[in-house]
């Protein structure tokens, strides 16, 4: 039997990953990377990292394209509701490789998601019959908090990967995700200005070609929703400090490979 950990570069599939090595044995376990070729530096080094420390197959696979160009090419930039980048760069390279390579009996695949999320887990197992598709956190009644995540890393001698550091709730895509939420926007604006600036630029390139393209950033005023670029979120919200206390936490979730 195979085990396939459905990796994505974070804390919480490493710590699964660690665990099914230690259950299965390193020799039976295969991590499985989807690159988006738009992540955090340091998120090569931590992968290489855990590598070392598991000694199991580690197997990267990409699209070829990044975020901007995948809605380039679908004529749409995702949202918290739609993720072409998603479906397109991760989901979909993911389950076909699975297909390709083993029969449902002959592989488990694990995902990284802990007891906080176990509402995601059912929609999971479901969507991906007749492959088998399980939680070892939530099977074993793991929460990620970020005091388990730091310990983990201490205790196996590996640099928390430097996103966490800076506030982030995930270790994917180099801070960017269209699913989430002002917050997530704020924490990338402050702590890398620069990809900020290149993930405002990106946009506004594609809705000056098409302008029929919505931003994906929501902002609340009145009870009445506006799309803000992150060009105008900067300018109106960012740069006067007009972000509430709120909105500073509005992260929403990842979780783009499942």
């Amino acid at each position: 039997m195979k085990h396939i950990v459905s990796y994505s570069g974070g804390l919480g599939s490493a710590i699964t990953a660690k665990h099914i090595c230690d259950t299965y044995g390193r020799e039976n376990v295969t991590l499985l990377f989807a690159d988006t070729n738009m992540e955090d530096e340091d998120l090569y080094r931590f992968n290489k990292d855990v590598v070392k420390l598991l000694g199991c197959e580690f197997v990267s696979i990409a699209d070829g394209r990044d975020v901007w160009q995948v809605f380039s090419d679908v004529k749409f930039i995702g949202n918290s509701r739609i993720d072409p980048c998603s479906k397109i760069l991760k989901r979909q390279l993911l389950e076909q490789w699975i297909k390709r390579e083993y029969k449902p009996d002959g592989c488990i695949v694990w995902i990284g998601i802990d007891c906080s999320e176990e509402h995601r887990l059912a929609p999971i197992v479901r969507r991906y019959i007749p492959y088998n598709y399980r939680s070892y956190l939530i099977e074993n009644d793991v929460f990620l908090t970020t005091e388990y995540k730091q310990q983990w890393c201490n205790d196996n001698s590996i640099v928390i990967p430097r996103l966490y550091t800076m506030g982030f709730a995930h270790n994917n895509c180099g801070g960017f995700c269209v699913k989430s939420g002002l917050g997530q926007f704020k924490k990338l604006y402050e702590n890398l200005p620069d990809r900020y600036k290149y993930h405002e630029d990106k946009e506004l390139e594609l809705i000056s070609l098409n302008p029929k393209l919505r931003p994906f950033l929501k902002k609340m005023v009145k009870g009445v929703n506006y799309y803000l670029t992150l060009k105008e979120y900067r300018e109106n919200y960012l740069e006067p400090k007009l972000v509430t206390e709120e909105e500073s936490m509005e992260f929403g979730g990842c979780g783009c490979a499942l």
